[in-house]
């Protein structure tokens, strides 16, 4: 067997000592390096949801529909209410406010379906799997809003020419269905 001086022993000791504090070190600094890596590279987009409902094309023709649409129940009222009790008058109310709910939800339904297919969109292209609004995110994630913004405006205003194909559609229906009679 190997006899060791006590000065041999304390030398191989701390050799073996070092090597494992080494690599303790080395591990840890490893590990850290891949998490900010992961980090930078992070797969959560966000999106300023408002700012694209603002800027998305087909807001200002909605916003136009919905203020013309209101004017008008406003003239139907001005004209009939001289003719109606207090109870026809609040009935009346009731049920053009639940008209122009639905047509408030008829208008905004098309934008916020476009937007949402192109978040879809942007997200797949860049390999995220989750996207947030903006305004519920405290610190991170990727900003997408600009590019799927672009997309959106070079898409154009899809709600009128969904809306445009379907009163074609139905006036075709129309012509046809008057001229079987």
């Amino acid at each position: 067997m190997i006899n060791f001086e006590k000065k041999q022993v304390k030398i191989i000791s701390i050799i073996i000592a070092a090597v494992f504090v080494f690599s303790i070190v080395a591990l840890g600094v490893s590990q850290y390096q891949s998490g900010m890596a992961g980090a930078s590279s992070s797969n959560v987009g966000i999106v300023d949801y408002s700012k694209l409902i603002a800027e998305h094309p087909g807001m200002q023709p909605a916003r136009e529909k919905y203020e013309a649409a209101a004017k008008q129940i406003q003239e139907d009222f001005q004209n009939q209410a001289a003719n109606m009790t207090p109870e026809q008058q609040q009935q009346f109310i009731e049920q053009k406010q639940k008209e122009m709910q639905d047509k408030q939800k008829e208008l905004i339904d098309p934008i916020r379906n476009s937007i949402e297919e192109q978040v879809k969109a942007v997200a797949d292209a860049r390999g995220i799997n989750v996207v947030l609004d903006k305004n519920n995110v405290l610190y991170g994630g990727q900003d997408i809003t600009q590019d799927v913004l672009t997309k959106i405006q070079a898409q154009g205003d899809v709600t009128t020419q969904d809306n445009a194909d379907t009163t074609s559609s139905e006036a075709t229906d129309t012509a046809a269905s008057s001229g079987q009679n």
